[in-house]
């Protein structure tokens, strides 16, 4: 989510080709500024892989305390087991993501 695995490969492999995906805008903006200088080295898409072209509800994840600015459980499906496990994840406000079909996409 935030381009720590990314910035791993990018040690591994000289000449990687990596194509990152992630419709979430906080993510984002964590992921451009942990590459920095390396963001030229991949290539990120701001969108949402899914069964059909076009927009749809993301609902991002949020939590209180410590947690607050909690962006790893978000999701273009509505949440329902995952608030079983973890109670003191919030998904409140959804946003309106671009979708693509990863068969369209290639």
């Amino acid at each position: 989510n935030d381009g720590t695995d990314t910035q791993k490969f990018l040690e591994l492999c000289p000449q990687p080709q990596l194509y990152c995906f992630e419709p979430d805008p906080r993510a984002i903006a964590r992921f451009k500024k942990k590459l920095g200088p390396s963001l030229n080295r991949v290539k990120l898409f701001e969108i949402a892989i899914s069964d059909r072209n076009g927009t749809i509800d993301f609902h991002p994840s949020n939590a209180d305390g410590d947690a607050k600015d909690w962006d790893l459980s978000g999701s273009i499906r509505r949440p329902k087991n995952h608030l079983t496990e973890y109670d003191w994840v919030r998904f409140e406000h959804p946003v309106s993501v671009e979708t693509r079909r990863l068969d369209d996409w290639c």
